[in-house]
């Protein structure tokens, strides 16, 4: 008995919950530092109002999750206890009896359904393991279990975005009630990516000028600065005399990489490096994401010790930018660089409605 609850405090740290779950006296208590009203912190022992035998040990775990979400929301001990309220008769609590072990089968039954088992999508998985593996596996699914373990991943952060994305996700597929409790969740992260400031073009002329001719990199950052792909799309990435080049696009939904048209936007005028890269893709099935992330991962190193605070991205958005600038069709533009018009606007939106608003105004004062 000790073991599993030595284990379960264990399972409860790895997902960020401080503290360690005790038997007392044949009751389970969570053990932890707690602030009070005034903010003073002192360790207090929660008694979790469950037998110590090993069949609690589950509701024990949920129980502390949905403690952790509390304390998280007030800053304190809540009172009362989650536990002892009456939201659990609530119609919020299904009657389902699936585990969570249960649905995730389900789950990835449903997502594998009628799609391509790509490297990317396998990626993609994966990702939805990483919030999946929050929940304790043997507990039975509910909404409040759901909510709490949504609830206990930090305010504002992409990764309770994706939280909340999976969880509701999963409930539906399982038929739970209550799951607007994920998107008012979501809906309060108000999550952004992070606004960067771009390299200009004097910024790129001076990374290509400096670029060691031969190096298995070197080659791959000339492709991105000029063609604006994606980093992992380089590695298919052919390139013709005409300021063109054939890419694969690996952004394409439930089936392998296609083919599209890449336009040279030049920044400057470079020698052209030696292609001497490390890993070529010439056709779709060879393209493997793991491999793609892998040598990113290294490619994005050395660039930013080359040119500190650069990131392989920005190079792509620097294209698009200077496609505005170039006066480039944002239809054109956007079939270029793999994605649609509407993402292409909204990624881009201030910089092409600036460009637009330019335009109309030369217009208007017969420039």
């Amino acid at each position: 008995m000790d073991e599993l609850i030595t284990q379960t405090s264990k399972a409860l740290n790895a997902r960020g919950i401080r503290g360690s779950l005790i038997a007392h006296r044949n009751s389970l208590y969570w053990r932890a530092y707690f602030s009070d009203p005034n903010g003073q912190r002192t360790q207090k022992r929660i008694h979790l109002g469950l037998n110590a035998n090993n069949g609690q040990l589950l509701e024990a775990e949920r129980r502390v999750i949905e403690l952790a979400a509390a304390v998280g929301r007030l800053g304190m001990l809540p009172d009362p206890l989650p536990w002892t309220t009456e939201t659990r008769k609530s119609p919020e609590l299904s009657p389902t009896t699936v585990t969570v072990a249960e649905g995730t089968t389900l789950l990835e039954q449903s997502f594998w359904k009628g799609k391509v088992r790509t490297s990317a999508a396998e990626r993609t998985w994966e990702r939805i393991l990483l919030e999946l593996r929050r929940l304790p596996t043997q507990a039975v699914l509910s909404t409040p279990l759901l909510v709490a373990t949504a609830d206990a991943t930090k305010v504002g952060s992409r990764t309770r975005l994706e939280a909340c994305k999976v969880y509701k996700r999963l409930g539906k597929l399982v038929g739970l009630d209550g799951l607007d409790q994920l998107d008012e969740l979501r809906a309060g992260t108000q999550y952004k990516p992070e606004r960067r400031n771009l390299p200009t073009d004097e910024d790129l002329l001076k990374l290509l000028e400096g670029l060691p001719d031969g190096h298995h990199w070197s080659w791959p950052t000339w492709a991105l600065v000029t063609f604006g792909c994606r980093p992992s799309e380089v590695f298919s990435l052919q390139a013709s005399d005409n300021g063109t080049a054939e890419v694969l696009t690996i952004k394409v939904k439930n089936q392998l990489p296609e083919w599209r048209t890449a336009l040279a936007i030049p920044v400057g005028v470079v020698a052209v490096p030696t292609d001497n890269r490390s890993w070529v893709v010439k056709k779709p099935s060879e393209y493997d994401s793991a491999t793609a992330k892998r040598l990113s991962g290294a490619w994005g190193k050395w660039i930013s010790a080359r040119a500190p605070g650069m990131q392989l991205y920005d190079l792509r958005h620097a294209w698009a930018i200077r496609s505005i600038l170039k006066n480039v069709n944002p239809s054109m533009a956007a079939k270029c660089m793999g994605h649609s018009l509407a993402v292409h606007h909204n990624t881009y939106h201030r910089e092409l409605s600036q460009r637009d608003v330019a335009a109309v105004a030369a217009q208007l004062s017969g420039i």
